[in-house]
């Protein structure tokens, strides 16, 4: 089980929307348990979460950027469904058009078009939001792929198809230089894919942006 995941689920207090077993450490999250959010300190029960003495991963825009990438690979025509879903929650215009849309993604330095801008808390509040809104609309495309219960001939063409579409959108947006983007494109177990669409579980239904927005903060 991937480390943000017990945290996470103390954190909004709620059950896990899909089980999930046997899960290596993810490579998107810390490996320190204790460098999460102490949740009896920091949580308040009025659904407003307060992180005090807390501050942003230094890879928060890396995770946020390939949950929305997994996103884009799950729903064809995802980006306008992006804009539309950021404007029917409230979001503001950055998150509505799409050279600053664009420019917020870039905020990943694996992007070949990486920028040195860094994400400011409203706006990882608002990609948080907007992530968990979308991923509640695709749970079932993402129930359906980590599903066990799928004959194996099915979940095998679904993984095949789902893997050639993200890894061609790697390549496509990705900087293919860097060693980790390399790593990624020929990994050919796919667990960092399938840890993505575990953590787009676990972000969907009612605390579920509490649960992601808490994987991307370490205590000071």
């Amino acid at each position: 089980m991937c480390d943000f995941i017990k945290p996470t689920l103390k954190l909004a207090n709620q059950e896990t929307p899909v089980i999930i077993d046997s899960m290596k450490t993810s490579n998107l999250v810390a490996t320190d348990s204790k460098e999460f959010i102490n949740e009896s300190k920091n949580i308040k029960t009025g659904g407003e979460s307060v992180y005090l003495n807390c501050f942003i991963a230094k890879d928060a825009p890396r995770k946020l950027d390939f949950l929305i990438l997994v996103i884009e690979t799950l729903q064809i025509n995802a980006t306008d469904s992006l804009f539309l879903k950021a404007k029917n929650i409230g979001l503001s215009d950055e998150f509505t058009s799409r050279v600053q849309f664009w420019k917020i993604r870039c905020s990943n330095p694996f992007r070949k078009s990486h920028t040195s801008l860094s994400l400011s808390s409203e706006q990882i509040d608002s990609l948080v939001e907007l992530i968990s809104s979308m991923a509640e609309n695709l749970y079932p495309l993402i129930r359906q792929l980590l599903s066990s219960k799928e004959s194996k001939t099915l979940n095998q063409e679904r993984w095949l198809l789902f893997s050639s579409r993200l890894k061609s959108l790697i390549s496509e947006r990705m900087n293919v230089k860097r060693s980790y983007i390399t790593s990624l494109l020929n990994d050919d177990k796919l667990e960092f894919f399938r840890e993505l669409l575990v953590i787009l579980s676990l972000s969907c239904g009612k605390g579920g942006a509490y649960r992601l927005k808490a994987s991307l903060y370490h205590q000071s």
